[in-house]
């Protein structure tokens, strides 16, 4: 059964806890992609190979987005004291999505350019022993010479479905790049925590997950 905190723990909003944590995803584009080959490809094309090789990948996602994107997000996490924030999963199957409920994820950053995530409830139970179950990188490879941002995905535990695992990658996206948003959630969480408002900030995630548009970045 899916479970709300009703509030975030003071000591994780002013981004701390979770030592100990590794991101254990790709961690070289160049693990990937043949760089010299990408040298002469316009944006679009490193885009088609990018969704090509992960087309058949059951455990992996692999998305294009804007370079713009891709560099307010980066920018925010690596140099605005921005390492952590939270994530809520809603229980996609319920039938009213008002009342549906939901687990938190906690986020960190790691340099350069890698999210890793956890369940916030079993983190505040046991933090040694727990293991992250979905982590993704922004890869800056192409942000300024093709705008493209590229970023892979791994959904590391089974019990959160792909097209959620997406959904909650969106949201993290949405709220470090911000400029849709009509305040700064990831500033006020990690560097003015008696300003979130997490009930609020919940009642926003839970409109944008149940909005029915597909999850993209």
């Amino acid at each position: 059964m899916l479970k709300a905190i009703s509030r975030v723990p003071a000591r994780l909003s002013r981004g701390r806890g979770m030592s100990g944590f590794s991101f254990a995803g790709v961690k070289d584009l160049a693990s990937i992609l043949d760089m010299e080959k990408c040298a002469p490809l316009n944006g679009d094309e490193i885009a088609t190979l990018w969704k090509e090789y992960h087309a058949d990948k059951s455990e992996s996602i692999g998305w294009v987005g804007e370079g713009a994107v891709g560099k307010i997000v980066l920018h925010k996490a690596r140099s605005k004291n921005c390492k952590f924030f939270v994530a809520p999963v809603f229980d996609s199957r319920a039938e009213d999505p008002a009342t549906a409920g939901y687990y938190n994820l906690i986020v960190q950053f790691f340099e350069p350019s890698h999210f890793v995530l956890a369940d916030l409830n079993q983190y505040q139970q046991d933090p040694a022993n727990t293991n992250p179950m979905l982590s993704f990188s922004v890869f800056d490879e192409f942000l300024e010479s093709r705008n493209v941002a590229l970023i892979r995905a791994d959904v590391i535990s089974k019990a959160l479905e792909e097209e959620d695992a997406k959904k909650v990658i969106r949201g993290v996206l949405s709220n470090f790049d911000g400029r849709s948003l009509s305040r700064d959630w990831v500033d006020e969480f990690n560097n003015r925590p008696a300003e979130f408002d997490f009930d609020k900030y919940v009642a926003l995630q839970r409109a944008s997950w149940f909005s029915g548009e597909e999850p993209k970045p």
